[in-house]
């Protein structure tokens, strides 16, 4: 996704949001009010009695958290390689060039294990994907019922 549609989907919850709030405060219902549209929902659930919702957003956080695992080996690298280029300046003798060959080097000759990681990561990232899929939709499932049930 570019930044532009993350800005757009962003703008898209607030006014849902803010209508949801709109639609609960017109109807005087006995649901708080949140200020993160998945809290709502989670909220508006437990009034209609579901918890689809609520076991589909602790499996987004499950693989977010996963993915954020993940991701530290690299992170760490990354520090570590920005970090070398000021390790001179406090007097911390350091060979970077030989320790990234040895990484290098390591990660050639256990290549499988790297594209295993690879593919876990990728497969992770895809199931974060296909769950938000699943949560917009649930999203819309849960105001619809919500909307159907003030209905006379």
């Amino acid at each position: 996704m570019n930044n532009l549609s993350l800005l757009s989907d962003a703008l898209d919850d607030a006014q849902y949001l803010k209508e949801l709030h709109y639609f609960i405060e017109e109807h005087k219902l006995p649901i708080t009010s949140k200020d993160d549209l998945d809290e709502q929902i989670i909220v508006i659930e437990k009034y209609l009695g579901q918890d689809q919702f609520t076991q589909l957003h602790a499996k987004r956080k499950k693989a977010n958290l996963g993915t954020g695992i993940l991701a530290l080996p690299v992170l760490f690298y990354c520090i570590f390689l920005f970090m070398s280029r000021y390790l001179g300046y406090f007097d911390v003798d350091l060979n970077v060039k030989s320790i990234s060959q040895v990484i290098f080097a390591d990660a050639i000759q256990y290549i499988w294990f790297v594209a295993l990681y690879a593919l876990a990561f990728i497969g992770l990232v895809a199931y974060f994907y296909k769950l938000n899929t699943q949560a917009k939709h649930t999203i819309r499932q849960v105001t619809q019922q919500l909307v159907q049930r003030t209905q006379p």
